[in-house]
């Protein structure tokens, strides 16, 4: 046979997989280095110092922005896309925001001062950065690829399975910052809990990115779910 098979839809959307994999290795391997480097100038002698709150925000800052920078998203290919949202879907984003808002700055007030940082990090930065990341530029290159009629279940399940993944790759937060407390740990247990939490969590913020192709709703949700679960 000398004919040159045509790549299948789903060869590419398993190419597509693949390379985005390679790039969440790449992100927590420069996260790692930041992490390290920050954590070896600054040297935060307890684990709850809220220095590690601003190692985590200037990390995520970071890679943030040097993505940004390298791949220029455009507003549609991360689900940020606004017009064409329906109005019962843009008053539940204001309504959602505006509760968020006062959730953070009433917890903000009522546990105090010195753990803004770490709501800051835990309630802004982490859900933007993830889901921007997964349900956003994750989720539009798999939409890129016509991958048969249940292509919506495929990409919802997907990126909650490489979203569970990728929290393995936090590895060098737990060493520094829950070893020091708990030596004892059960790794084997700690980490495959961190897996199936972080999957549960993809699934349920993933409905509204599948439901109305916009990532405005899973970043509320997990802001939402910060907020308690931090």
């Amino acid at each position: 046979m000398n004919e040159t098979s045509k790549p299948t839809p789903w060869r590419e959307t398993i190419k597509t997989i693949g390379n985005f994999f390679l790039l969440l290795i790449a992100i927590q391997i420069g996260r790692g280095l930041l992490t390290w480097g920050a954590y070896s100038l600054l040297k935060p002698t307890r684990t709850d110092s809220p220095i590690w709150s601003y190692i985590d925000i200037f990390t995520f800052t970071i890679i943030g922005l040097g993505l940004l920078l390298a791949m220029r998203p455009s507003p549609q290919s991360v689900g940020l896309e606004w017009k064409t949202a329906r109005r019962w879907e843009k008053a539940a984003y204001v309504s959602g925001g505006i509760l968020v808002g006062g959730l953070f700055i009433t917890g903000t007030v009522l546990v105090g001062p010195n753990l803004a940082a770490a709501n800051i990090a835990s309630v802004v930065v982490f859900p933007i950065f993830e889901e921007l990341l997964f349900r956003g530029w994750g989720w539009g290159s798999l939409e890129k690829e016509k991958a048969g009629r249940w292509r919506g279940l495929f990409h919802w399940l997907i990126i909650s399975l490489l979203f569970g993944i990728w929290h393995f790759g936090y590895m060098d937060i737990y060493l520094l910052k829950i070893w020091p407390t708990w030596p004892d740990m059960q790794w084997g247990t700690f980490l495959l809990m961190k897996f199936l939490t972080a999957f549960l969590i993809g699934l349920f913020v993933g409905l509204p990115r599948w439901k109305t192709g916009r990532v405005y709703g899973a970043i509320l949700l997990h802001m939402f779910i910060n907020i308690f679960g931090r």
